[in-house]
């Protein structure tokens, strides 16, 4: 088994330019190491408008549509894997659907954000609808049990230590955290505790810019930042050892050690 996995975390700003967006994509995925897994932030295609729904609902677009197409082709191109977050056209309102793209191109992995940021004056649902996922893990370089949660959904504790229970030992995280006050505490403090209770890697991507937060970030199971960007555009690149998951659970003990006899994950 391979144990290193290299990770590059791409931290922008997109814009309501899909074409102009996706040029940029392209670029970076190709200008990656080869066997790199490239990680982009949620709103990657489209950024949120929430002043013209149905002008946004227009610029959605199916997984064989150009957007998606034209990063499978880089990804072949540049033998990278590449996890992208797009505005995934449906009957009703669109969902905000992120795919894991492996080296060869093909499309190995897909979520649908189940909670929709509703929150801080915000209602994302009125732009999307909500995903209906079971969280299942993903295989990442044929080798590593993979979880992907996007941006609101790591408050929601539960989706987490499913991945674990399945044996996920990595968690990527695709987000447009908006600033705020006590939003940077916010955030590192539930990517650090999404990584130590359940004993797995937290790869987490953000948007930047004059709305969000960036502060993209790699954390150990042992909660340890191993790489964390600032406030504007930036790449992070990490290699990461897999390795560390088992020893920090063989050592802590935190899935070993529930109390199955009292709760369960649902609190029953």
């Amino acid at each position: 088994m391979n144990d290193e996995l290299h990770i590059k975390i791409v931290q922008w700003k997109s814009s309501s330019d899909v074409d102009g967006n996706l040029q940029f994509i392209r670029e970076k995925i190709e200008q990656a190491e080869r066997g790199t897994i490239v990680v982009f932030p949620e709103y990657s295609m489209l950024y949120p408008d929430y002043k013209n729904e149905d002008g946004f609902k227009m610029k959605a677009e199916t997984s064989d549509g150009n957007f998606i197409n034209s990063i499978r082709k880089s990804a072949s191109k540049s033998s990278c894997d590449v996890l992208i977050n797009f505005v995934e056209k449906t009957f009703g309102r669109p969902l905000n659907t992120s795919l894991y793209i492996n080296s060869e191109g093909f499309i190995t992995a897909r979520y649908s954000k189940t909670h929709l940021f509703d929150s801080y004056g915000f209602r994302e649902s009125s732009l999307y609808a909500q995903g209906s996922f079971v969280p299942e893990p993903f295989l990442v370089k044929g080798e590593h049990r993979a979880g992907l949660q996007i941006c609101y959904d790591i408050r929601f504790p539960e989706i987490t230590r499913l991945y674990s229970l399945k044996s996920a030992s990595i968690l990527f995280v695709q987000a447009g955290f908006y600033k705020g006050d006590f939003k940077y505490e916010t955030w590192k403090t539930l990517l650090m505790a999404r990584a130590m209770e359940n004993g797995m890697f937290v790869v987490a991507a953000n948007q930047c810019g004059e709305d969000f937060l960036g502060h993209s970030m790699v954390i150990s199971p042992w909660g340890k930042i191993l790489s964390e960007a600032g406030d504007d555009s930036q790449d992070l690149d990490v290699k990461i050892s897999m390795s560390e998951v088992t020893k920090y659970r063989e050592n802590t003990g935190v899935l070993d050690h529930r109390r199955l006899d009292l709760y369960d994950v649902r609190g029953l």
